[in-house]
């Protein structure tokens, strides 16, 4: 059975995307609405205007299937392997290049972490 709380969750995550994709077919931005609508609940959250423990019981339910988002993407890779063998080397440098931009980014959000939790006790 499936809460309340996962119910208004899920509502608060569909308000910020169809916020985000008004904003971007309004404004007529080249940027996608679901990456301004990220933006936006990053915004507040960060600002408190959004306590997390209110999208929180959505946010557990997606992460617990994650895996599952990976599924179409993969499958539709299958359908440019001719391309990717004509491109590979571009294709290379993006993901490993990608790759240490996240983990530079990890470290360093990590690194911020541990010195305000150091501060802070």
């Amino acid at each position: 059975m499936i809460r309340k709380e996962t119910v208004v969750s899920f509502a608060l995550l569909l308000l910020f995307l169809g916020v985000g994709n008004a904003i971007s077919l309004g404004l007529h931005l080249r940027v996608p609405g679901n990456v301004i609508g990220m933006i936006l609940l990053t915004v507040c959250l960060l600002t408190k205007v959004l306590d997390v423990k209110r999208v929180e019981p959505a946010a557990d339910m997606l992460l617990s299937e994650i895996g599952l988002f990976f599924v179409p993407p993969g499958v539709a890779v299958m359908l440019y392997f001719d391309l990717i063998a004509k491109q590979w080397f571009p294709l290379l440098a993006g993901v490993v290049g990608s790759l240490l931009a996240v983990l530079w980014a990890t470290a360093l959000a990590a690194r911020l972490f541990e010195k305000k939790e150091a501060r802070e006790s």
